[in-house]
């Protein structure tokens, strides 16, 4: 007779800091090419744009009940520390938000065609140059502020499975003959 297992199916479980590590190392990598519109040419510059613009939104979701609370309690007790980083975060909320619109409206390869006076179109250029400048300084901000949370969290998620891998290295292997410890020693012949 068959007996009923009492074990539960593992449920599959979103370890949200560890999605951020990773968000955020791909949003980095993201940022520092798009910096440099030569390193990818215009077309797969504005591509990218698009793709960063929609990993920044997905960043903003996971940290919407953080974005929610200091909302609610700014004129409160808080900490001038969390009141900076929400000030922070707003300017570069904003900074972003101009730069994909921007961006949006001079492309030249999404496909637009958005017919746009030449005057206005380079105005518009040198603001978005200026406003990628500006989200530059910001997010090197941002990052300072964070740097407690990347220096505990970046090794860890990052390179975690080190350990790990040097523990499985470390133990003892079953012996097998054809291991080169016990062949016979080779010597050239004379």
């Amino acid at each position: 007779m068959a007996t009923l297992s009492a074990e539960r199916p593992r449920r599959w479980h979103l370890n949200k800091t560890k999605l951020n590590v990773f968000l955020d190392l791909l949003l980095t990598g993201m940022f520092i090419v798009e910096m440099e519109e030569h390193f990818t040419g215009l077309a797969l510059h504005e591509l990218l744009g698009l793709v960063f613009a929609g990993a920044f939104l997905i960043h903003i979701i996971l940290h919407w009940d953080w974005v929610v609370s200091i909302t609610r309690t700014f004129f409160q007790k808080l900490l001038h520390e969390s009141r900076l980083n929400y000030i922070l975060n707003v300017a570069l909320f904003l900074l972003m938000a101009f730069v994909t619109v921007s961006g949006i409206l001079i492309s030249r390869t999404l496909g637009l065609n958005l017919s746009l006076d030449e005057n206005f179109r380079r105005t518009l250029q040198s603001l978005h140059m200026v406003g990628s400048e500006l989200v530059l300084v910001v997010v090197a901000l941002h990052v300072a502020m964070h740097w407690k949370w990347i220096k505990t969290n970046a090794p860890k998620y990052l390179f975690g499975w080190l350990p790990k891998l040097n523990a499985k290295l470390q133990q003892p292997r079953a012996v097998s003959p054809l291991m080169p410890e016990h062949l016979p020693e080779w010597k050239p012949e004379s």
